[in-house]
């Protein structure tokens, strides 16, 4: 048990009705999106507790919080600026300081993948933790 948090990339691609060989499949059938794994902390709470307060009102319910790019940059600004919330609960352990540079990393990736454009793919980011 404790604090999994997964920063996830979702791709969704648009059926080429004109061209249906165009359109990716997978053992035979349309494939209408895909889901990468950007990111993985295990127990960093103060991250946790940034995003759940300032991208889900708060609200801990392990749902997929939906991050835009400038929301990734705000978190990224508040991972540089050391400006995380101490945050604790039950199994979360704590927040060193040295996720720091993988946080950066990890979100830094993320903002290029988000921005990355493809014909016919639209892109999403979610944040998601279970405990």
């Amino acid at each position: 048990m404790g604090l999994d948090m997964n920063l996830e990339g979702e791709k969704y691609f648009r059926t080429d009705w004109k061209n249906p060989e165009n359109n990716l499949r997978d053992d035979g059938y349309e494939v209408k999106a895909k889901t990468l794994r950007l990111g993985y902390w295990r127990k960093h709470p103060d991250l946790h507790g940034y995003i759940v307060s300032t991208f889900a009102d708060g609200v801990d319910n392990c749902k997929p919080i939906a991050l835009g790019e400038t929301d990734i940059e705000k978190i990224i600004d508040a991972v540089a600026r050391d400006e995380l919330p101490h945050t604790v609960g039950f199994f979360f352990g704590a927040t060193d300081g040295t996720e720091k540079d993988e946080t950066l990393h990890i979100l830094t990736a993320a903002l290029a993948w988000l921005r990355t454009k493809e014909d016919r793919v639209f892109r999403t980011v979610f944040y998601r933790a279970s405990w």
